[in-house]
């Protein structure tokens, strides 16, 4: 009775400790990935970057797109905070370093499309998003619609 007792909890907690782990395909097919990854929230060129996507939050949200930014220890999905262990989980299955500075764009089908540095001109990753099978016929959707896709 006692070893079923001690196999329960155990199955317990490893099913609580996977369920922590940040889990990238609850996005699939719903949503464009954006990462932008530097060593700490002061660098230059990821306030930049956050300034672009700032001012074109309406390209970012007409192209489905989520913004996480990875830094060392720490990262955010738009506004909500990761927890430490997220943002490891998701360094791990992104093979991001500590250190790496760069912008990574993960598509709906959940590949990753682009991995570039973060000076990379955000214009050009809209545009490679545009030029995407499934963007094309998302834009097509809306034409017909009467909604016009918004500019890269």
């Amino acid at each position: 009775m006692m070893r079923q007792l001690i196999l329960g909890i155990a199955l317990f907690c490893s099913a609580a400790g996977q369920a922590s782990a940040y889990d990238l395909s609850q996005h699939e097919w719903r949503h464009r990935l954006l990462f932008l990854s530097a060593p700490n929230l002061e660098d230059q060129e990821l306030a930049a970057q956050q300034h672009y996507l700032d001012r074109r939050r309406d390209a970012v949200l007409d192209r489905d797109i989520l913004v996480f930014q990875l830094f060392r220890d720490q990262g955010f999905l738009g506004e909500t905070v990761l927890s430490a262990e997220d943002v490891k989980t998701l360094r791990q299955q992104l093979d991001v370093a500590a250190e790496d500075r760069l912008v990574m764009l993960v598509g709906k089908d959940g590949g990753i499309k682009t991995r570039t540095g973060l000076d990379t001109d955000l214009r050009e990753i809209f545009l490679q998003i545009d030029a995407m099978p499934m963007r094309r016929e998302e834009m097509r959707s809306k034409t017909k619609a009467g909604i016009p896709a918004t500019q890269p």
